[in-house]
């Protein structure tokens, strides 16, 4: 017999809301038996040092530069990722993580199909003053918009 949610995806990016959304997901994992799946993006266009473009950093290989910034972004990542499976293995929750170099939605999306995700549980990006209109952040709305599973968004 499958299990209804045995593949839930947690696309996590350090917000309070990515965390509400891990912290319900654990607990989803816990009553359906269900394998969580965390994942990160790290966008390189995104994690570029202030003022690469503009010549602000003189005297630096900018080649070099970039790739020690990606690394660092990567380790950070992987940190982060890591404390949050010891966290799943605590609360007796089977889970597996992985840093991804995409844009967060095509990541979420992408990672869904390939590994056959039967939940994705996310959370809303938490917008300030007049963005307040907006129900949903870019990456959340994308995702659901286009994601061929239930999804759970977490405020």
């Amino acid at each position: 017999m499958v299990k209804k949610y045995s593949r839930i995806l947690v696309p996590f990016d350090g917000s309070k809301y990515s965390e509400r959304a891990l912290n319900e997901a654990i607990e989803i994992a816990k009553n359906f038996g269900s394998k969580l799946y965390v994942i990160m993006a790290v966008s390189t266009p995104i994690i570029e040092p202030p003022g690469m473009y503009f010549g602000y950093i003189r005297g630096v290989d900018m080649d070099k530069a970039f790739e020690d910034y990606t690394n660092i972004a990567y380790e950070r990542a992987e940190r982060i990722l890591q404390d949050i499976l010891e966290r799943c293995r605590k609360k007796g929750v089977e889970a597996s993580y992985r840093v991804i170099s995409d844009k967060p939605g095509k990541a979420v999306l992408d990672f869904s199909k390939r590994n056959y995700i039967d939940l994705i549980v996310m959370g809303s990006q938490g917008l300030r003053g007049i963005k307040k209109i907006k129900v949903l952040g870019s990456v959340s709305r994308h995702v659901l918009e286009n994601a061929t599973c239930p999804i759970l968004i977490v405020h």
